[in-house]
């Protein structure tokens, strides 16, 4: 993002650049109108990485502009998920539109690389440029053009104090460079992948390279070779990653982004020991973390919960409220309500297998389970995932605390129940300041209460023969006349009522 002179709109403009990787693929891209430009053609203009620098600079005679680092390349898979790239620049671009504060309008880089447009990658990518062409990208306005003509009236930041002296060495930086191809070659739009025959042909390893490796490493990185490919890609891409012990960039920051919003995280595997991480840790340890919790389960376990957290970082800090009521952040257990979500959705056929979707895939299942309300969602449906997501109405903790402070021998809390039961009693002693608790509660004992009580208007009203399944009671609304709050505020009022009750001098129904 770069400042150019201007006056301040609420109506953004991004200005855009497109960069293309190479002249071919530059060829390439104008047989569908979408003009481009490779880095030879913005010289004297260096491209840099962000993680160099943030602004046009002006460094030493040099003019610098940066791209942004969703276009870094990694090892890490993630980078390789084009439909994720094009939502990381659509959620860029809207980041700019809504906190740009600064006179002029942003420059925004885009780089195209080769690798971008093969395969089943090109039309995503092809209609993402041609949207850009047309002015408007994900809800943003912006301006493509050539980039010397953007930068013509740039602010530029003078860094010549970079250089103390006259015989100290100039520092170096390393600019984005144009990708070398023979000429006359055409950008070839196939698959990344080898076809079959020539894989095997290929050897998998050498004896240079295996010499030093454990024989147990060789058999876990061959046994990759035996799962089928082309039918399971996404799986078997992230079972090498794991045993490779990759490690996705930007994870501590993405935890830290949890953190600052009051949350903790923890890493483990659901129904296994978890790690609860409450202040900032360095990769390494956390790298440590996520591979010592998480692969005695699956070896798959370890790097897609590094998709999550990254995935949880970015949208906590830009929409934090599809975690309220959410203290922990408990990765494992995300994990659960993702793979309960896709057996809601797979109905009476076998769910898919939650790592045999894409990351973008991942993304958007991960949005979806923290918006449970806006997806059509039954009530049974909505509380397991929300029970899942260890998530509590607004104001549950403190509601718990008062319900404490008047039961005397504490509260039991076993099996399955809703958290929506202690609400229910917290509200119900609000309102009767004279009535308390003369004995342990039993919320699990109160469920079932409530549970015969609705069986009892079921079999009434609708001739239903009562039966030991609750889950017509767990698929039943909260509010309304046989709502299941209608339910629990019977029984707790009846508990109540079997106790004794606490004199006031503020009670009307005394005479003095």
């Amino acid at each position: 993002m770069n400042c150019l002179e201007g006056p301040l709109e609420n109506d953004l403009v991004v200005y855009v650049a497109l960069i293309a990787e190479s002249q071919r693929l530059q060829v390439f891209l104008n047989t569908y109108g979408i003009q481009t430009q490779t880095p030879q053609q913005v010289e004297p203009i260096q491209i840099w990485a962000q993680q160099e620098l943030v602004k046009i600079y002006r460094i030493l005679g040099k003019t610098v502009v940066c791209y942004p680092i969703i276009f870094d390349l990694s090892d890490f898979y993630m980078s390789q998920d084009v439909l994720l790239l094009i939502d990381d620049i659509k959620n860029a671009l809207q980041f700019i539109k809504q906190y740009w504060k600064m006179h002029g309008r942003p420059l925004f880089l885009v780089l195209i690389r080769e690798d971008n447009i093969r395969g089943s990658r090109f039309n995503p990518i092809l209609d993402m440029l041609a949207a850009f062409k047309k002015g408007m990208v994900g809800g943003v306005k912006v301006h493509v053009d050539r980039l010397q003509t953007l930068i013509s009236g740039a602010v530029v930041e003078q860094l010549d104090f970079l250089r103390i002296s006259e015989i100290e060495e100039l520092p170096e930086f390393k600019s984005f460079e144009e990708l070398e191809v023979p000429k006359h070659s055409k950008v070839k739009r196939q698959s990344s992948t080898s076809n079959a025959p020539e894989q095997e042909q290929k050897p998998d390893v050498t004896m240079t390279e295996w010499r030093n490796k454990l024989t147990h490493e060789i058999l876990q990185k061959l046994n990759v070779r035996k799962m089928q490919f082309p039918h399971d890609p996404e799986s078997v891409v992230r079972h090498a990653a794991s045993l490779l012990s990759k490690l996705v960039d930007s994870l501590a920051p993405s935890i830290t982004n949890v953190l600052v919003q009051g949350k903790q995280v923890t890493l483990g595997a659901f129904g296994h020991e978890e790690e609860v991480i409450s202040n900032p840790l360095s990769p390494g340890v956390i790298k440590n973390i996520i591979y010592y919790k998480c692969n005695t389960h699956d070896e798959r376990e370890a790097v897609i919960q590094q998709e999550l957290v990254i995935h949880i970082g970015w949208i906590i800090s830009n929409n934090p409220e599809l975690f309220s009521g959410m203290l922990k952040i408990r990765i494992g257990w995300i994990i659960h309500a993702m793979e309960y979500e896709l057996q809601i959705r797979g109905g009476n056929k076998p769910a898919r297998d939650l790592y045999q979707l894409s990351p973008s895939e991942v993304k958007q299942l991960l949005l979806d389970i923290l918006q449970p309300q806006q997806n059509g969602r039954c009530w049974l449906n909505r509380r397991q995932i929300d029970g899942s997501l260890n998530r509590t109405p607004p104001g549950f903790y403190d509601r718990v605390w008062q319900i404490l402070e008047r039961t005397p021998n504490g509260i039991i809390v076993a099996g399955r129940h809703l958290p929506q039961l202690l609400m229910v009693v917290s509200i119900v002693l609000e309102r009767n300041p004279e009535l308390e608790f003369q004995d342990k509660v039993d919320l699990d004992k109160l469920v079932k209460e409530a549970f015969h009580e609705f069986q009892k208007d079921e079999s009434r009203l609708k001739e239903i023969e009562k039966q030991d399944d609750m889950t017509s009671f767990y698929n039943t609304p909260p509010l309304g006349k046989r709502g299941t709050c209608s339910y629990l505020t019977k029984v707790v009022m009846n508990l109540l009522l079997e106790g004794e009750v606490k004199p006031s001098n503020d009670d009307p129904c005394l005479v003095s």
